[in-house]
């Protein structure tokens, strides 16, 4: 019996010594509050994976585990709003979270993880400087100071520019890396057409063939069907009344399509301006699209009454997914689209005077 309990134990640490499964390990102090309890938690979509959970004591923690391949998670504190985002490889990190001053949370342990420190830095100078320029529009915007309001938002336009630049310096020194492409792929919505394949065309060839790179390179390419110069897609939905109507069969000198919905309060503020641009160029060739992304035909018919709106209106009711709106990337309303009399796209998402003077322009 002794034998057979010595056999059985020399097994079991020859086992243990043959587990070479590669493990993360990330070492953590938290200040500015003692939570019970830390998550690594990565997230595909809508739906949250608990990759690890571990108890804080005396501000320290330790999250272990596996990975297969390099994963973008978040580190989250119990009860805590903020998250600390983290690419995940079986390493070893650091982890120094500040709960009162999050700007100051620091992550290392991988290249990964300091390429996304320099974004990260990037980021928290860029809306430092962003929230005094908001605090300043809103007392000039209380004062009434229009010369004021201007400036700040010029100086707004250029930080947001120079961030921009500063952006892209940091992906071409990194150009390859995985932590790049993901990082665009979590702005794909931010950027027109043009601001995408500019981004994009900085990437490496590695990273451009990671899973978010191709999701981008899919983005672009569907973009592309309906950037300035092309002739906008056809197509077909039913009218208040039942009845199919095609967008190409309306004719008309300049043609708008206008993406919006009953329930967009930004499109409901937008539409008189709309109506009194139809009111005033409608005679001399302008015709109008509206595309409703409702899902409600009485909330739909209602908006198109209150609002006055006489002209074209289209829907399949399908909210988010109208295959319109789909086929024209539409992720945010309201979205106006500029056509020429041959159908060919030649402004977007252009509003108030800027869209009446296109129109006017265009109707010379």
């Amino acid at each position: 019996m002794k034998n057979i309990l010595l056999s059985a134990a020399a097994i079991a640490l020859t086992l243990s010594a043959c587990d070479n499964t590669p493990k993360y390990t990330i070492n953590g102090t938290i200040t500015g509050g003692e939570p019970a309890n830390v998550y690594l938690l990565a997230m595909e979509g809508r739906n949250i994976d608990t990759l690890a959970k571990a108890p804080v004591t005396n501000g320290k923690f330790q999250l272990t585990g596996s990975i297969a391949e390099v994963t973008p998670a978040f580190i989250v504190a119990e009860g805590v709003r903020n998250r600390d985002l983290i690419f995940v490889e079986n390493n070893e990190f650091t982890a120094n979270l500040n709960l009162e001053n999050p700007a100051e949370n620091k992550i290392t342990g991988t290249p990964n993880q300091e390429i996304v420190g320099q974004y990260m830095a990037l980021a928290n100078e860029t809306s430092k400087a962003a929230q005094g320029l908001q605090q300043a529009y809103r007392t000039a915007y209380q004062e009434k100071d229009e010369a004021k309001i201007a400036e700040l938002q010029q100086q707004y336009e250029s930080l947001m520019q120079e961030n921009s630049a500063k952006e892209n310096e940091v992906t071409k020194a990194n150009a390859d890396s995985y932590v790049a492409a993901y990082l665009l792929y979590t702005k794909l919505y931010n950027y027109s057409y043009e601001e995408l394949v500019e981004k994009f065309n900085l990437l490496g060839e590695n990273a451009k063939a990671t899973k978010e790179g191709k999701q981008i390179a899919e983005r672009i390419n569907n973009l592309s069907k309906t950037a300035i110069g092309q002739v906008a897609p056809d197509f077909t939905l039913n009218t208040p009344e039942g009845e199919p109507l095609s967008m190409h069969s309306i004719k008309g000198k300049v043609k708008v399509i206008d993406f919006w919905a009953s329930w967009c309060s930004p499109c409901r503020g937008e539409n008189p301006n709309v109506v009194k641009m139809y009111e005033k160029y409608h005679p001399k060739g302008l015709e109008i699209l509206s595309v409703s992304l409702d899902n409600d035909k009485e909330a739909w018919l209602k908006a198109i009454k209150e609002d006055n709106l006489t002209w074209n209106h289209v829907s399949d009711l399908k909210g988010w997914e109208s295959a319109a709106a789909q086929l024209y990337c539409v992720n945010a309303i309201p979205h106006l689209v500029v056509l020429d009399e041959n159908n060919v796209i030649v402004a977007k998402d252009l509003r108030g005077e800027e869209l009446q003077n296109k129109v006017a322009e265009m109707l010379k």
